[in-house]
């Protein structure tokens, strides 16, 4: 699951959660927020790992254009040899050589920048987005821990068997702005 996805998840769980009367604080299901949280910290590596996957492709885009360039290089040098073996065409057997070369290199050239350029854009939106989930993580921790200091001591249960619910626990409570 995409870690925007989860972040969703996490705040559809807060907007949807019960409000406490007469206050910011809510009441949210601890397991299943805990859950999304466990999620998160799986999905977080995952991005880094399609990070490190956009490297890799950046690296074989540069390979393969390397290799072309060689190739390309290489045909230069074939034909190179063919018009040399007819000695009115060697001015321009050298001239077509040149042209070929420079052309392999500038085609190489191309292709390194254009992959640069992409894994530059990738690698800038996945920055961004970890920048998000993170603040957002930072954002959840730091209400969990302000609910934490604020809730008072969980009364005990009312005696009455009129099927009144016992007090939530401290850890099913969460604030919003």
């Amino acid at each position: 699951m995409a870690i925007l996805q989860i972040i969703d998840q996490l705040d559809a769980l807060l907007e949807n959660s019960r409000r406490m009367p007469m206050s910011s604080l809510r009441m949210v299901d601890y397991k299943e927020f805990k859950q999304l949280l466990e999620r998160l910290r799986v999905g977080v590596p995952s991005a880094i790992v399609e990070g490190e996957r956009t490297l890799r492709e950046r690296d074989r885009i540069l390979r393969d254009a390397e290799a072309e360039a060689m190739h390309m290089a290489e045909q230069a040098q074939q034909r190179v040899h063919e018009l040399l073996d007819n000695d009115t065409l060697v001015m321009a057997a050298r001239r077509e050589a040149e042209r070929i070369v420079d052309n392999a290199q500038e085609t190489a050239r191309q292709r390194r920048d254009e992959a640069d350029r992409y894994a530059m854009r990738v690698l800038q939106e996945l920055a961004e987005k970890l920048g998000i989930i993170g603040k957002q993580v930072d954002n959840g921790i730091d209400l969990l821990r302000q609910n934490l200091e604020l809730e008072p001591m969980t009364p005990a249960p009312p005696t009455s068997a009129q099927g009144a619910k016992p007090a939530p626990s401290k850890k099913a409570a969460a604030t919003t702005g």
